[in-house]
């Protein structure tokens, strides 16, 4: 049987603490960019009453026991989205968060239960302003890290090239053969 090390473990932790080092690089570079930008930064509680409404994501559920014992159903969120949009209601123009958020019977080769988060919101604005803004953060991240291309699974791309914008219709044809148009009814 082959022995493998605690994560803890400081010489397998040796190899992963450029990563934590990089993690942190690109956090504070989408920081300073949403706060030159105007936004502010929110953090968003983590209990909430309700679970949400997303028919594919399930919350971990909790007790919240008072002083005199009385319990009470709460759930940690699967997005920090609502608390979001409450703060845009309240007159928040442009805001920000990276939460750790918790989505149950999610576990796979990309999918775990915990992570965080990178969410924001700019209201009055189009999606085009959305679109800018993912792009940018992909050039931070990469120059942040001091990299010029994302590598996953084999696979590579420049991310300070000029992203394509095409439409869903598109992708779906593009990337699953599938001609979306066509199965809408007439």
């Amino acid at each position: 049987m082959i022995s493998r090390s605690p994560w803890w473990d400081r010489k397998l932790h040796a190899g992963r603490r450029p990563l934590l080092e990089a993690r942190a690089r690109i956090r504070r570079a989408i920081q300073k960019h949403f706060e030159d930008s105007g936004f502010i930064e929110v953090e968003c509680a983590a209990l909430q009453i309700s679970p949400g409404n997303e028919a594919h994501l399930h919350a971990f559920a909790t007790d919240r026991i008072a002083p005199d014992g009385t319990r009470r159903g709460l759930f940690l969120h699967t997005s920090p989205e609502f608390a979001c949009k409450k703060l845009l209601a309240a007159g928040e123009q442009r805001i920000f968060t990276f939460s750790q958020v918790y989505r149950n019977r999610e576990q796979g080769p990309i999918n775990v239960p915990e992570f965080t988060m990178l969410e924001w919101y700019r209201a009055h604005e189009t999606y085009d302003s959305v679109l800018s803004d993912c792009a940018a953060i992909l050039k931070l991240a990469v120059q942040a890290t001091g990299e010029r291309h994302f590598r996953h699974r084999g696979r590579e791309v420049d991310a300070g090239a000029e992203p394509e914008r095409i439409s869903v219709a598109e992708a779906f044809a593009r990337h699953a053969g599938i001609g979306l148009l066509s199965c809408l009814d007439a």
